[in-house]
């Protein structure tokens, strides 16, 4: 490969040459990888000048984003698409800090409800402000090419099951 040449290309001349199969869902996926490791390193170094993880902020973002600011720790896993025990180890951390709280829930006593505190508004809206201002690792890309994005990988995100038509 030289120095110049894309490696999302180079990956699929290799991947053609070698006779492999479905090339394009190949390079297509070697091409969403590569886009999300470079925004995550962007977003993690960013979160890191906050003393947040990823999964700590989306996790704070989501009881923001939610009705009441509560969400069942169950939800919550299903919601991040990651283990309950890495919500409960997110929860800890931001626990300790004073930005989450766990309250048991009103009426289910099952239930155990995250709940974004005061602190962890304030965090939250540091955070983001300074993921906005780093384009949230999306450097470069305008209003409108992001609007494409997230046209095209809706599609995507529907043909392979991840919503409904």
């Amino acid at each position: 490969m030289t120095e110049r040449q894309d490696p999302v290309e180079w990956s699929r001349e290799q991947w053609v040459a070698h006779d492999q199969p479905a090339a394009d869902q190949f390079t297509a996926m070697v091409a969403i990888l590569r886009t999300h490791q470079a925004m995550t390193a962007s977003i993690d170094a960013t979160l890191r000048t906050h003393d947040l993880t990823r999964t700590g902020y989306l996790l704070m973002t989501t009881l923001q984003l939610s009705r009441d600011g509560t969400r069942p720790l169950g939800q919550l896993s299903r919601h991040l698409m990651v283990h309950p025990t890495t919500v409960t180890l997110a929860l800890d951390q931001l626990e300790k800090r004073n930005l989450v709280k766990r309250s048991p829930h009103p009426t289910d006593r099952r239930t155990i409800l995250a709940v974004l505190t005061p602190a962890g508004r304030e965090v939250l809206e540091a955070a983001t402000k300074a993921l906005a201002d780093a384009d949230f690792g999306l450097a470069g890309v305008d209003g409108t090419l992001s609007g494409r994005v997230v046209e095209v990988l809706g599609e995507v995100r529907q043909r392979i099951g991840d919503i409904r038509s």
